[in-house]
């Protein structure tokens, strides 16, 4: 159903429900002028009003009930009016005021039927707006799943190999944890992101980095150093043996005996040529 064809709905169902109580308020008001002219009690606005239990002005409002009740009032002024009779028994006067009880509890039962009435004609109103509202995020949700599925279709479609070692971690690692907790590193927004951005060789490199330079020199925030040395990829540095110039500490190597052979070799040529010149 439509928002056009719901809200055509809910104005038949309000012109119903104002047709059913005019209809009701007007049969009341004849009820009330018969009663009226049975008992020749007074007919004007404001009695029939009170016998039927509607205001002053809604007679006036209807013109068929306005001219009905000016037709009668001018009837009953035209002939004399007769005494009413007076109760002269106990046994009437009981009925009477029974008769009254009765009528002040329908009229209440009226009232509260009444004041029922209107509260659930809100009810229903209400139950028609809130239909709408669950229809619109209906086709809210359809139209966010359309999306939905469109971006999946084409992820699937252009989606490639991730490196392993490229994706982020979701949490810390217990072996990184375990170093951060022996330096006493605490885990900060920045560098927690910073950790699960990179690899876990990459940060425990920069972890033995931080604890070399710990040994060396005292450093103020390690925890920004470890986190520029995470993403600057920081290594700790290599240690080159230098070899001395004393014999006794020289390393000898496979690699420096053919040196040691040529220059035997060129001294015994050196040697032999100066012994030929002497003995020529």
């Amino acid at each position: 159903m439509s928002n056009s064809d719901t809200k055509q709905a809910r104005v038949d169902n309000l012109q119903q429900v104002q047709a059913a109580r005019k209809e009701d308020s007007a049969d009341r008001v004849f009820k009330a002028i018969e009663r009226l002219q049975k008992i020749n009690g007074k007919i004007n606005f404001t009695t029939i009003a009170k016998e039927a239990n509607v205001s002053v002005s809604y007679l006036y409002k209807y013109p068929e009930i306005k001219q009905r009740i000016a037709e009668v009032r001018n009837k009953q002024r035209s002939f004399p009016t007769a005494p009413v009779a007076q109760p002269n028994s106990s046994s009437t006067g009981k009925i009477i005021t029974r008769l009254k009880e009765k009528i002040q509890q329908l009229e209440n039962e009226n009232k509260e039927l009444k004041r029922k009435h209107e509260a659930l004609a809100g009810q229903v109103y209400r139950v028609h707006y809130l239909q709408e509202q669950v229809e619109r995020q209906q086709q809210i949700i359809e139209g966010l799943q359309g999306k939905l599925k469109g971006k999946l279709k084409g992820e699937q479609l252009d989606s490639k190999v991730t490196p392993i070692s490229s994706k982020r971690k979701a949490t810390i690692d217990e072996q990184i944890q375990s170093e951060l907790d022996a330096l006493d590193i605490g885990l900060n927004p920045t560098l927690t992101k910073t950790i699960k951005a990179a690899t876990e060789s990459a940060v425990l490199a920069a972890i033995e980095a931080l604890k070399d330079q710990l040994s060396k020199k005292n450093i103020s925030n390690p925890e920004a150093w470890l986190n520029k040395a995470i993403k600057e990829g920081w290594t700790k540095p290599e240690i080159i043996l230098q070899t001395s110039s004393k014999p006794e500490h020289q390393v000898v190597t496979a690699d420096t005996q053919p040196a040691k052979e040529l220059l035997s070799i060129d001294k015994l040529q050196q040697l032999s040529t100066i012994f030929n010149l002497k003995h020529e």
